[in-house]
């Protein structure tokens, strides 16, 4: 049931990408900083989405960098804390009498 239903779903994507690209296949003049260009609007389109998803996908890379690297030294300190605690076990009891 499951396949089913994500199959239909990449079905409904795709009709709903080639009916936008159907419907904004017209030329556009893209004008940037070394000069000027008739493109299809669809190109201009899909090529903003795939920028904005590598400009998300590097921030993205720079935020679980430094996740990655808190998580190594919480890992260290957790290492170093549980050695501590099998030391602190091992320690024989003190032959104090108690009151």
């Amino acid at each position: 049931m499951g396949r089913i239903l994500v199959l239909l779903l990449l079905l409904a994507v795709l009709v709903l990408g080639a009916s936008v690209g159907y419907f904004n296949a017209q030329s556009v003049r893209f004008d940037y900083l070394f000069g000027a260009r008739e493109v299809p609007l669809i190109a201009l389109l899909v090529a903003d989405f795939v920028l904005g998803v590598l400009v998300a996908l590097l921030l993205a890379l720079g935020r679980i960098l430094g996740l990655q690297l808190e998580l190594r030294r919480l890992r260290k300190q957790v290492r170093d804390l549980e050695i501590e605690l099998r030391t602190l076990r091992n320690l024989p009891l003190s032959d104090t009498p108690q009151r």
